[in-house]
Protein backbone atom coordinates (compact mmCIF):
# COMPACT_ATOMS: atom_id res chain seq x y z
CA UNK A 1 0.00 0.00 0.00
CA UNK A 2 2.87 2.24 0.83
CA UNK A 3 4.56 1.62 -2.50
CA UNK A 4 1.08 2.35 -4.33
CA UNK A 5 1.04 5.44 -2.66
CA UNK A 6 4.81 6.77 -3.39
CA UNK A 7 3.85 5.92 -6.78
CA UNK A 8 0.71 8.03 -7.32
CA UNK A 9 2.68 10.88 -5.70
CA UNK A 10 5.16 10.71 -7.64
CA UNK A 11 2.96 10.90 -10.72
CA UNK A 12 0.87 13.71 -8.87
CA UNK A 13 4.43 15.61 -8.75
CA UNK A 14 5.59 14.48 -12.63
CA UNK A 15 1.80 15.60 -13.85
CA UNK A 16 2.02 19.24 -11.85
CA UNK A 17 5.38 20.01 -13.84
CA UNK A 18 4.45 18.78 -16.96
CA UNK A 19 1.06 20.97 -16.74
CA UNK A 20 2.41 24.04 -15.39
CA UNK A 21 5.82 23.65 -18.37
CA UNK A 22 3.12 23.16 -20.89
CA UNK A 23 0.99 26.55 -19.72
CA UNK A 24 4.27 28.38 -19.90
CA UNK A 25 4.83 27.21 -23.81
CA UNK A 26 1.27 28.21 -24.68
CA UNK A 27 1.43 31.09 -23.04
CA UNK A 28 4.27 32.38 -24.70
CA UNK A 29 3.86 31.06 -28.29
CA UNK A 30 0.41 30.49 -28.63
CA UNK A 31 0.02 30.64 -32.22
CA UNK A 32 3.30 27.99 -33.09
CA UNK A 33 1.81 25.27 -30.18
CA UNK A 34 -0.91 24.64 -31.79
CA UNK A 35 0.67 23.21 -34.91
CA UNK A 36 3.87 21.43 -33.14
CA UNK A 37 1.54 19.88 -30.46
CA UNK A 38 -0.76 18.62 -33.25
CA UNK A 39 2.07 17.43 -35.84
CA UNK A 40 3.79 15.64 -32.50
CA UNK A 41 0.80 14.61 -31.48
CA UNK A 42 -0.05 12.92 -35.02
CA UNK A 43 3.72 11.75 -34.98
CA UNK A 44 3.82 9.68 -32.33
CA UNK A 45 0.45 8.07 -33.26
CA UNK A 46 1.59 7.08 -36.58
CA UNK A 47 5.25 5.53 -34.61
CA UNK A 48 2.75 3.73 -32.35
CA UNK A 49 1.11 2.13 -35.44
CA UNK A 50 4.38 1.38 -37.14
CA UNK A 51 5.45 -0.07 -34.09
CA UNK A 52 2.54 -2.46 -34.12
CA UNK A 53 3.12 -3.39 -37.67
CA UNK A 54 6.85 -3.93 -36.86
CA UNK A 55 5.39 -6.62 -34.10
CA UNK A 56 3.24 -8.23 -36.32
CA UNK A 57 5.85 -9.41 -38.40
CA UNK A 58 8.84 -9.87 -36.16
CA UNK A 59 6.86 -12.07 -33.53
CA UNK A 60 3.43 -12.80 -33.97
CA UNK A 61 1.09 -12.75 -37.10
CA UNK A 62 -1.46 -11.34 -34.50
CA UNK A 63 -4.85 -9.57 -35.95
CA UNK A 64 -5.26 -7.24 -33.66
CA UNK A 65 -1.61 -6.07 -34.12
CA UNK A 66 -2.38 -5.38 -37.95
CA UNK A 67 -5.90 -3.86 -37.01
CA UNK A 68 -4.42 -1.46 -34.25
CA UNK A 69 -1.28 -0.73 -36.36
CA UNK A 70 -3.30 0.47 -39.09
CA UNK A 71 -5.83 2.70 -36.93
CA UNK A 72 -2.86 4.19 -35.46
CA UNK A 73 -1.61 5.10 -38.86
CA UNK A 74 -4.55 6.58 -40.48
CA UNK A 75 -5.58 8.71 -37.25
CA UNK A 76 -1.63 10.24 -37.09
CA UNK A 77 -2.24 11.12 -40.85
CA UNK A 78 -5.73 12.58 -39.83
CA UNK A 79 -4.12 14.42 -37.37
CA UNK A 80 -1.21 15.71 -39.29
CA UNK A 81 -3.26 17.08 -41.87
CA UNK A 82 -6.03 17.89 -40.26
CA UNK A 83 -4.83 19.13 -36.92
CA UNK A 84 -7.29 22.61 -37.14
CA UNK A 85 -10.52 20.39 -36.75
CA UNK A 86 -8.93 18.03 -33.86
CA UNK A 87 -7.99 20.54 -31.87
CA UNK A 88 -11.20 21.71 -31.23
CA UNK A 89 -12.25 18.05 -30.03
CA UNK A 90 -9.43 17.98 -27.91
CA UNK A 91 -10.49 21.23 -26.85
CA UNK A 92 -13.65 20.19 -25.53
CA UNK A 93 -12.38 17.12 -24.07
CA UNK A 94 -9.81 18.77 -22.38
CA UNK A 95 -12.45 21.55 -21.13
CA UNK A 96 -14.60 18.71 -19.91
CA UNK A 97 -11.23 17.40 -18.04
CA UNK A 98 -10.45 20.76 -16.52
CA UNK A 99 -14.19 21.41 -14.67
CA UNK A 100 -14.01 18.30 -13.37
CA UNK A 101 -10.80 18.44 -11.79
CA UNK A 102 -11.68 21.89 -10.77
CA UNK A 103 -14.83 20.50 -9.27
CA UNK A 104 -12.86 17.83 -7.54
CA UNK A 105 -10.02 20.57 -6.28
CA UNK A 106 -12.93 22.72 -5.06
CA UNK A 107 -14.48 20.00 -2.81
CA UNK A 108 -11.33 19.22 -1.68
CA UNK A 109 -10.99 22.97 -0.65
CA UNK A 110 -13.99 22.87 1.53
CA UNK A 111 -12.50 19.87 3.33
CA UNK A 112 -9.60 22.04 4.01
CA UNK A 113 -11.56 24.62 5.29
CA UNK A 114 -13.54 22.17 7.79
CA UNK A 115 -9.73 20.81 8.94
CA UNK A 116 -8.35 24.29 9.85
CA UNK A 117 -5.85 24.91 7.29
CA UNK A 118 -5.56 28.35 6.56
CA UNK A 119 -4.81 28.45 3.16
CA UNK A 120 -8.04 27.02 1.97
CA UNK A 121 -9.64 30.09 0.97
CA UNK A 122 -6.81 30.43 -2.25
CA UNK A 123 -7.41 26.91 -2.65
CA UNK A 124 -11.21 27.52 -3.03
CA UNK A 125 -10.69 30.82 -5.05
CA UNK A 126 -7.96 29.14 -7.94
CA UNK A 127 -10.76 26.15 -8.34
CA UNK A 128 -13.41 27.94 -8.94
CA UNK A 129 -11.24 29.86 -11.55
CA UNK A 130 -10.24 26.59 -12.94
CA UNK A 131 -13.90 25.46 -12.85
CA UNK A 132 -15.34 28.25 -15.07
CA UNK A 133 -12.36 28.00 -17.39
CA UNK A 134 -13.15 24.72 -18.38
CA UNK A 135 -17.18 25.21 -18.58
CA UNK A 136 -15.88 28.27 -21.33
CA UNK A 137 -13.81 25.49 -23.49
CA UNK A 138 -16.50 22.95 -23.56
CA UNK A 139 -19.01 25.77 -24.62
CA UNK A 140 -16.72 27.06 -27.44
CA UNK A 141 -14.82 24.32 -27.94
CA UNK A 142 -14.18 25.11 -32.01
CA UNK A 143 -12.33 28.51 -31.63
CA UNK A 144 -8.57 27.75 -32.13
CA UNK A 145 -7.58 31.50 -31.78
CA UNK A 146 -4.09 32.61 -29.69
CA UNK A 147 -6.77 34.31 -27.10
CA UNK A 148 -7.76 30.73 -26.65
CA UNK A 149 -4.56 29.09 -26.77
CA UNK A 150 -3.33 31.24 -24.19
CA UNK A 151 -6.28 31.06 -22.04
CA UNK A 152 -5.60 26.97 -22.39
CA UNK A 153 -1.85 27.89 -21.09
CA UNK A 154 -3.13 30.22 -17.99
CA UNK A 155 -5.50 26.89 -17.17
CA UNK A 156 -2.37 24.63 -17.23
CA UNK A 157 -0.69 27.11 -14.81
CA UNK A 158 -3.63 27.43 -12.94
CA UNK A 159 -4.32 23.59 -12.75
CA UNK A 160 -1.02 23.05 -11.47
CA UNK A 161 -0.82 25.51 -9.12
CA UNK A 162 -4.02 24.35 -7.62
CA UNK A 163 -2.86 20.79 -7.66
CA UNK A 164 0.42 21.76 -5.91
CA UNK A 165 -1.73 23.59 -3.07
CA UNK A 166 -3.62 21.06 -2.75
CA UNK A 167 -0.77 18.34 -2.41
CA UNK A 168 1.18 20.37 -0.04
CA UNK A 169 -2.13 20.61 1.89
CA UNK A 170 -2.85 16.93 1.83
CA UNK A 171 1.12 16.19 2.90
CA UNK A 172 0.42 18.90 5.61
CA UNK A 173 -2.75 16.89 7.08
CA UNK A 174 -1.20 13.49 6.63
CA UNK A 175 1.73 14.71 8.72
CA UNK A 176 -0.28 15.80 11.19
CA UNK A 177 -2.06 12.43 11.79
CA UNK A 178 0.58 10.86 12.08
CA UNK A 179 2.42 13.17 14.95
CA UNK A 180 -0.94 12.63 16.67
CA UNK A 181 -0.69 8.92 16.06
CA UNK A 182 3.11 9.17 17.43
CA UNK A 183 2.02 10.97 20.90
CA UNK A 184 -1.07 8.71 21.67
CA UNK A 185 0.30 6.03 24.44
CA UNK A 186 -0.33 2.64 24.00
CA UNK A 187 -3.11 1.59 27.22
CA UNK A 188 -1.62 -0.16 29.99
CA UNK A 189 -2.73 -3.37 31.02
CA UNK A 190 -3.10 -5.22 34.42
CA UNK A 191 -2.60 -8.16 34.24
CA UNK A 192 -2.53 -10.20 37.20
CA UNK A 193 -0.19 -13.52 37.48
CA UNK A 194 -1.79 -17.16 38.27
CA UNK A 195 -0.15 -20.44 39.08
CA UNK A 196 0.29 -22.88 35.51
CA UNK A 197 -0.49 -26.31 36.20
CA UNK A 198 1.95 -28.91 34.88
CA UNK A 199 0.01 -28.72 31.21
CA UNK A 200 0.50 -25.14 30.75
CA UNK A 201 -3.04 -23.98 31.72
CA UNK A 202 -3.57 -21.46 33.95
CA UNK A 203 -5.42 -22.92 37.39
CA UNK A 204 -8.25 -20.83 38.08
CA UNK A 205 -8.84 -22.15 41.15
CA UNK A 206 -4.93 -21.46 42.13
CA UNK A 207 -4.44 -18.65 44.39
CA UNK A 208 -2.61 -15.32 42.16
CA UNK A 209 0.91 -14.80 42.96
Amino acid sequence: MKEILVKIKNLSIITIIASFVIGIVLLAWPDKSITVVSILTGATTILLGVTAWISYFAKEKSIVLAVAGTVCIIVGLIICIKYQSIIAILLFIFGVFITISGAVDLITSFYSKSSGIVSWGVSTFLSIAVLILGVVIMINPFSTSVALVRLVGAGLVGYAIVDLVTFIQIKKAAKEIQEELKNIEPPIINADAYEVDDNGEIDSDAREI
